[in-house]
């Protein structure tokens, strides 16, 4: 998907000079840093390159093995919202004034002094839009809706089976020409019903809980109802950071699994644990005299030695 209109690439450039010294930001996983491009199309040009904190390098590999895979998915998505929006037919063009076009950001993995970096064309004027556990901005500007929507349309294109969630990056405005704006995304998640899209895949519980906090706008419904799921709720706290969860625990985030979830070290999310009742201590005998003491006139002092032997 890497040739798709809808795709935002490294294009023939597959050499950067890293930056070391400068973080264009830091997450609850990764830390950003400044690159430039060294030949090819894009040469001279802004980077970002975005390697896993030492303390998180125990889910790089499963992350990049699923970041492409979702990338494509996401892409895939984004070139037949295009497609939608460009029909007059379907979408009149005073509708969304010109701001339908989604690009979704597909980098590639660089080995730099032995650590890995995701490297992809540099975002300024960084906005987060949605998150994978369900938070929305609560920010109203017409962006925000659109993002909203995208995220609706891909589970109702997808037969429910998932939704393109972890919206950020920016609108890119072309003043002179309206019809080069466009929507320029990267670090996009999937939360799919069978969770195919690494530890960022919060799975049915993923899709649930945003649509537990999505009110359908203006954006939602072009060309006909779009399906949404009945009676949802929300699983996970809801934080703008990214969340993730380990493939080994893939069957908490089955609707069937009634667990819920806490935020972790560094966002990893982990299950709520219930509160239980106090393990009971108390022996065989104990018991026992406990129940002579409630059958008997001298309760009082009775119980004050039991106390005095239980604590």
């Amino acid at each position: 998907m890497s040739n798709s209109s809808a795709a935002r690439t490294n294009l023939t450039s597959n050499s950067v000079q890293l930056n070391p010294y400068q973080v264009l930001g830091e997450g609850s996983f990764r830390i950003a840093y400044a690159a430039t491009y060294i030949g090819g199309n894009r040469n001279s040009q802004e980077a970002v390159a975005k390697c896993f904190k030492p303390r998180y390098k125990i889910m790089e590999t499963e992350y990049f093995e699923s970041d492409f895979e979702a990338a494509d998915k996401a892409i895939q998505y984004a070139e037949e919202w295009n497609t939608m929006c460009a029909n007059p037919y379907i979408v009149p063009r005073h509708t969304i004034k010109d701001i339908r076009t989604i690009l979704i950001t597909r980098g590639d993995i660089h080995t730099i002094g032995g650590t890995k970096y995701l490297v992809e064309p540099l975002i300024r004027g960084f906005t987060k839009f949605t998150s994978n556990n369900g938070w929305i901005s609560d920010n109203e500007k017409w962006q925000g809706k659109i993002m909203e929507a995208f995220t609706h349309y891909t589970y109702h294109r997808s037969g429910g089976n998932l939704i393109v969630c972890d919206l950020q990056g920016r609108h890119k405005r072309n003043t002179y020409e309206k019809h080069k704006s466009r929507f320029e995304l990267t670090d996009v998640a999937i939360c799919s019903r069978n969770r195919r899209f690494g530890p960022t895949d919060l799975g049915e519980k993923g899709i649930d809980s945003f649509f537990d906090n999505h009110v359908c706008n203006e954006f939602c419904n072009v060309g006909g109802h779009w399906a949404r799921p009945k009676n949802t709720r929300a699983w996970f706290p809801k934080q703008s950071s990214t969340s993730m969860m380990r493939s080994s625990q893939s069957n908490l985030l089955q609707l069937t699994n009634r667990s819920t979830f806490q935020p972790g070290f560094g966002g990893i999310l982990e299950e709520e644990e219930e509160d239980e009742e106090e393990e009971d201590n108390y022996t065989t005998s104990q018991q026992q005299l406990l129940l002579q003491i409630l059958q008997n006139s001298e309760t009082t002092q009775k119980l004050i030695d039991i106390l005095r032997t239980r604590y």
